[in-house]
């Protein structure tokens, strides 16, 4: 209830006369709040929303002045709702009711001269005027115009000029205009006022993402040589690095935001992400482990993350134990990793036994408990009875492209190429975009068939979707190693290794080397690959091919 807002909470006192006081005071409110909730159940709108506003002021309490907003709403006071709203916001600078509530009213009318007007008085009586500057973008956004938006945020702004956060809302406010030219002023114009400013540098870099790109890390990698202690800065930074994979550099910048901060959650939980995709299942799990302690808002992610690393440790049972504590919607997905667990273990038969005890929740739900079924007769090379049990599947969920692709794969293992190839076509009709398709569909035409001219057209379609996918340049190196032109090959395979040293794309870049003459290198990488995947049997076919 809101009223027990009221009461603020306090240690232990050190004397008997200040808990007394303190107590007085407390009931003192509770008594006022009493007596305001009687107000707005006799109608007195404008005497309740008095107290209530002067309660929230003097306590501090976001609460309460979210029950004043609540009594002016329901007697469609919007004019006093606003001014609620208004305190509220500056309370709780979060507050998404507030903004949403402010927002809404601002556009009632439809009139954003009025708006303007509204938002202008707003900040003339603010006690925090940049905290309430931050909120204009919200505070407009119901606004179509956006140039007109922006206009009028450097109206409502100009009285204050000499703040950081006038320049700010005008640099957020050109930036949805599309107006970069006006964004880039005012941000600078933000850091001029203060060069160490977190938000200051992320409109920056903002403005560099639609106007120079390119620009965008080393700006933002200039400003924490600069600032160090920039904890905001460096957790976009990280973001920007793990977009771009550049893992390790990103993992890096949230080790430095967890020191910073004394143990952020998000932080620590991006680490546990970022170690999981570079392997390092130990780090991952001890990240993990500090993000729970330090309660991330999902502990679920957390579970899931906690099983995938202790899986990559190969510590199978604490890892079913903790896919087991998912309840929410990655329920299905610790479910299936628990199958995976299970059959490894086990066997094959248990871990079937085990699917076919979940009870999906949804369509999606059943297709992903088939693909999983469908893996792991894949791993027990069981390729016709995938190929059997995926083709009832298809038969039920006809317009699952993934089931289609599924098939396909298995298809091809039994060398039926025609039903491959006429459900890797479908699934490229039904989804056009799909660039695993084109690919899968153009390697076997490459390696399988003399139809060489359309395998690299679909390579190449498949390239142009998905350009830093290793595979699908794997994919590329080879239907050109097939046509004869090693060079070139050699150069796609190469970059694709680089990228992946995957086992697969080994054994392709170890048979070009080898026919072009580079006996030592192509040993190299094949005993390289052969070290972490000893029982591949892509690379010990070819490596017994040219090894004999």
């Amino acid at each position: 209830m809101a009223c027990a807002a009221v009461v603020p909470a306090h240690g232990q006192d050190r004397d008997d006369e200040a808990t007394h006081d303190q107590s007085a005071a407390a009931s003192d409110a509770m008594f006022e709040f009493l007596v305001a909730e009687l107000a707005a159940q006799r109608g007195d709108t404008d005497g309740a929303i008095g107290i209530f506003e002067r309660l929230a002021k003097e306590l501090h309490d976001p609460h309460i002045a979210q029950r004043a907003v609540e009594t002016a709403i329901r007697a469609r006071e919007y004019g006093p709702a606003l001014e609620s709203a208004s305190l509220l916001l500056q309370l709780d600078p979060q507050s998404a009711l507030a903004r949403e509530i402010m927002a809404a009213l601002l556009a009632n009318e439809g009139d954003l001269a009025k708006a303007k007007a509204s938002v202008a008085s707003i900040l003339e009586k603010s006690t925090d005027r940049g905290a309430m500057m931050m909120q204009l973008s919200y505070l407009f956004a119901k606004f179509n115009d956006k140039a007109a938006v922006l206009e009028a945020t450097q109206a409502v702004t100009a009285p204050y000029v000499s703040m950081r956060e006038a320049h700010y809302a005008v640099g957020v406010a050109a930036l949805i205009a599309g107006n970069t030219e006006v964004a880039s002023r005012e941000s600078d114009a933000a850091l001029a006022l203060d060069p160490a400013w977190d938000k200051g540098a992320i409109l920056k870099a903002q403005v560099l993402r639609k106007a120079s790109p390119d620009g965008l890390i080393p700006f933002y990698t200039s400003f924490i040589a600069s600032h160090p202690g920039s904890v905001e800065v460096r957790m976009q930074l990280g973001r920007e690095l793990a977009a771009e994979r550049k893992l390790a550099e990103a993992r890096e910048q949230f080790r430095e935001v967890e020191k910073l901060s004394h143990g952020d959650a998000q932080a620590v939980y991006a680490i546990g992400l970022l170690s999981l995709q570079l392997d390092d299942f130990a780090d991952a799990q001890s990240a993990f482990s500090r993000a729970l302690k330090r309660g991330y808002r999902e502990p679920a992610a957390i579970y899931l993350g906690m099983g995938q690393a202790l899986e990559g440790l190969k510590r199978y049972d604490e890892a079913i134990g903790w896919y087991q504590k998912v309840e929410s919607g990655d329920w299905v997905r610790a479910q299936l990793k628990i199958a995976t667990l299970v059959a490894r273990q086990q066997g094959l038969a248990a871990g079937r036994e085990y699917l076919h005890h979940i009870e999906p929740r949804s369509t999606d739900d059943s297709i992903q408990v088939i693909q999983v079924e469908a893996q792991l007769l894949r791993d027990a090379k069981e390729w016709q009875e995938t190929y059997e049990m995926l083709s009832k599947a298809v038969d039920k969920y006809p317009d699952s492209y993934e089931l289609l692709y599924d098939r396909a794969m298995a298809a091809e293992r039994i060398d039926k190429l025609d039903v491959m190839e006429a459900d890797l076509k479908r699934v490229i009709q039904m989804k056009p975009d799909y660039a695993h398709a084109y690919n899968a569909l153009g390697y076997t035409l490459a390696e399988k068939t003399n139809r060489l001219a359309e395998a690299k057209e679909l390579i190449e379609k498949a390239y142009k979707l998905s350009p830093d996918d290793p595979f699908i340049i794997d994919s590329l190196g080879w239907v050109q190693y097939r046509m004869g032109h090693v060079q070139e090959a050699l150069k796609q395979l190469q970059a694709a290794y680089s990228s992946r040293p995957d086992p697969e794309i080994a054994a392709h870049l170890g048979e070009v080397l080898w026919k072009s003459g580079q006996h030592d290198q192509a040993e190299k990488i094949w005993r390289a690959a052969l070290s972490e995947n000893p029982n591949h049997e892509s690379l010990l076919a070819v490596m017994q091919k040219f090894q004999p």
